[in-house]
């Protein structure tokens, strides 16, 4: 089991830095920020220059820098004691950044950077305040520290996964043939605030032909026709963790071909759940999941079948056919598939925890992949 005591987070980035021969790494987006100084900086998100950074050197303390007017969020939270502040359009997070390396001599090494967030003209700012200093990807080091769950993580995660699944199942029983796809995706955003998630990640519905749509959104003015089909994927923050559930649901009247794709889908799912265990590749989990679409007759077009999940949607593992880290136990990971057939999509995703043993289903306490259904009015 993970330490997970304040501070642990970053010692775990140590021998990763060792093995790529990194003096320092930083983290500057919000996801990282939030994992590796515990503080949750609402407006990094939404206003990409104002900067939030977590300096992390192989050997010395860390400093944490943020715009000024965060400043109580970030005192109040941090487990950082070295916490360096700037005033917004006085003075660039750039030049704090560039002072904090120089002080803890790190100017002329070798120093790891989230660079796929970092902007052209922060980078270029920071190569012009600092000439000698040799700026490397470290992405990948965040990925795999985060990749293996603490069990608070575990909890949190379990929790917003079951309490998704279920707005999803209430807001179905709520529905009837003829509400509109918004009527119905309302009643699910409803039932997850009220499980307890603090804000929506994503909602993604589309019903009949709108189905073929991978991110459709919910319309007002489209009728839940009688015999069609929808494509949800759902997800919402919880205690800023991820949620991310996907279904197919049946509208009205029973239709033998949508359930017909849907069990032959399902029983692939099931299957491929089975090979979720420790030791496995990522990449083998892919190509059994294709082999198995092959088997069912259905078509495999897709380019994963299943992601890390936590703070971020998308976490290491990545089930693609090109990563070839093995799971590990305490993982959480979405194992999803779908495939499109006469334009509908058909789709289903849970939440999994790697054990030592295999793997648990935790959005879900008995495994049921029958499909959803809208029932008709028997009036």
């Amino acid at each position: 089991m993970l330490d997970e005591t304040r501070g642990a987070r970053c010692q775990r980035c140590k021998p990763y830095m060792e093995q790529e021969n990194l003096d320092a790494v930083v983290a500057i987006s919000p996801e990282n920020v939030l994992y590796f100084a515990e503080t949750y900086i609402q407006t990094q998100t939404s206003i990409r220059d104002r900067l939030a950074i977590a300096v992390m050197p192989l050997a010395s303390d860390p400093a944490m820098i943020a715009c000024k007017i965060e400043e109580p969020t970030v005192e109040a939270e941090t487990w950082i004691k070295d916490r360096r502040y700037y005033v917004e359009a006085q003075r660039s997070p750039i030049a704090l950044l560039a002072e904090v390396l120089q002080e803890k001599h790190l100017e002329g090494k070798r120093i790891g950077m989230e660079l796929n967030y970092l902007t052209a003209d922060y980078y270029c700012e920071l190569n012009r305040l600092l000439p000698q200093i040799e700026l490397v990807p470290c992405s990948r080091i965040f990925d795999q520290v985060r990749a293996v769950k603490e069990m608070r993580e575990i909890k949190i995660l379990s929790r917003a996964g079951l309490r998704t699944v279920r707005a999803i199942e209430a807001a179905v029983s709520m529905t009837s043939v003829g509400d509109s796809e918004n009527d119905l995706a309302v009643r699910m955003i409803k039932n997850m605030f009220d499980g307890g998630a603090q804000s929506l990640e994503f909602m993604c519905l589309g019903s009949g032909l709108r189905s073929e749509m991978a991110h459709c959104s919910p319309d007002p003015s489209v009728a839940l026709e009688d015999g069609s089909v929808i494509h949800l994927d759902f997800g919402g923050k919880f205690d800023h963790y991820t949620s991310d559930i996907s279904r197919g649901i049946l509208i009205g009247r029973r239709n033998p071909k949508h359930e017909d794709i849907y069990k032959r889908l399902t029983d692939c799912y099931v299957n491929g759940i089975e090979q979720l265990k420790p030791g496995v590749r990522a990449c083998d989990i892919y190509h059994f999941t294709k082999a198995q679409f092959e088997k069912a007759g259905i078509p495999f077009t897709m380019s994963l079948v299943g992601h890390g999940l936590g703070i971020g949607v998308h976490e290491l593992p990545m089930l693609i056919p090109s990563e070839p880290k093995a799971l590990e136990t305490d993982m959480m990971l979405c194992y999803e598939i779908r495939t499109i057939v006469d334009g509908h999509r058909y789709h289903i995703e849970d939440l999994i925890h790697i054990t030592e043993q295999g793997c648990e289903v935790l959005s879900q306490p008995e495994l049921d992949t029958s499909m959803l259904w809208i029932q008709p009015d028997l009036l």
